[in-house]
């Protein structure tokens, strides 16, 4: 049997037996991938400290065929991410991130995804400025969010059908999945968003970082409930730790809450 290769990152490991540990990929050939890697316990070296969670590289596994764990042959790795451990923030968002995917991806193609998954990553790993990693972490979760097909409905009430104002402050509708006009918003107990909080989240849903992001907890609590309500049916427990890393919010900036 021929191995099979593809492009990888790993989400998340746990010990195996005496020496072997159980690894969950990322797949961008094959989505979500668990391998056997025997003996890499006992094992020292470049080979065993390249399979660090959140690297990525190519993975070479032998695939059987109506299995979930699968034989891994060798991981290459092509980044190791160890900056995302450097800070309690950028890690936070990296684990939410993976559980966002564990949480939802399946056993089958999806190249969109794996792409964003890669370039969240690196954009956690790559952004510099302490101010905008918060809007890096958010946006890192909204794109995934996007990638897997789900998105708010932001430019049109989303009871009436009528276009949200560019100046209008209107309330969030979880259960429908977007914006209320201010009419319509009369009646509506979901959270107040006013056209630069609108904005924000039009940008980071696209995969850009706003500058002078504010209230990031109350933003975070938008992508916390929208993720529930339209992707997972239940919580991501790991925004719970990244709510915790965010930083306080001091400034005065749109409504969101």
């Amino acid at each position: 049997m021929a191995p099979i290769t593809t492009p990888a990152v790993l989400l998340r490991s746990h010990e195996y037996g005496d020496s072997s540990r159980i690894l969950r990929f990322y797949t961008r050939a094959h989505g979500l991938v668990s391998v056997v890697a025997r003996g890499v316990r006992g094992k020292s070296g470049k080979g065993a400290a390249t399979l660090a969670t959140f690297a990525s590289g190519d993975l070479m596994f032998y695939m059987k065929k109506n299995r979930e764990l699968h034989n891994m042959k060798e991981f290459v790795c092509s980044r190791m991410r160890s900056e995302l451990a450097s800070k309690m923030l950028v890690f936070s968002a990296a684990s939410a991130a993976a559980e966002l995917v564990l949480s939802h991806a399946e056993a089958d193609a999806q190249p969109r995804v794996f792409d964003t998954l890669e370039a969240g990553l690196d954009a956690l790993c790559d952004t510099e400025s302490p101010s905008l990693l918060p809007g890096t972490a958010l946006s890192v979760l909204w794109t995934i969010t996007h990638s897997f097909g789900f998105a708010p409905q932001l430019d049109s009430c989303v009871r009436c059908g009528e276009s949200v104002l560019e100046d209008e402050l209107g309330r969030f509708d979880f259960e429908a999945g977007g914006m209320r006009c201010m009419q319509c918003s009369e009646d509506s107990a979901g959270p107040r968003v006013g056209p630069i909080a609108r904005s924000q989240l039009e940008d980071m849903i696209s995969g850009q970082v706003p500058v002078g992001l504010s209230h990031t907890r109350r933003h975070l609590g938008l992508v916390s409930d929208f993720i529930a309500y339209h992707v997972l049916n239940k919580p991501l427990k790991s925004l719970r730790f990244l709510g915790s890393a965010l930083p306080p919010d001091d400034e005065v900036g749109p409504e969101v809450g």
